[in-house]
């Protein structure tokens, strides 16, 4: 079983700030070890996920407000 927590960064700061050096390189070794770091967002294309939608039945305006909210997102605007 897995258990999902939201913890603020700030929380997740304090608790850093308590462990020691050992710990601490444990923590960061795990984060390398996971490849929890800096993952690149992997952006389909927007045609892609137009269709996973229309597959789904969602109506015709959902389906135009969000291929128009994808247009003008800021993950496809970068570049």
């Amino acid at each position: 079983m897995q258990l999902a927590v939201n913890i603020s960064l700030a929380n997740i700061l304090t608790l850093i700030s308590q462990m020691s050096l050992n710990e601490i390189e444990q923590v960061k070794n795990k984060i390398v070890e996971k490849e929890l770091y800096f993952k690149r967002f992997k952006k389909d294309k927007i045609e892609n996920i137009m269709d996973d939608f229309q597959k789904e039945d969602y109506s015709d305006d959902f389906l135009k407000d969000l291929e128009d909210g994808l247009k003008k997102s800021s993950i496809y605007n970068e570049d």
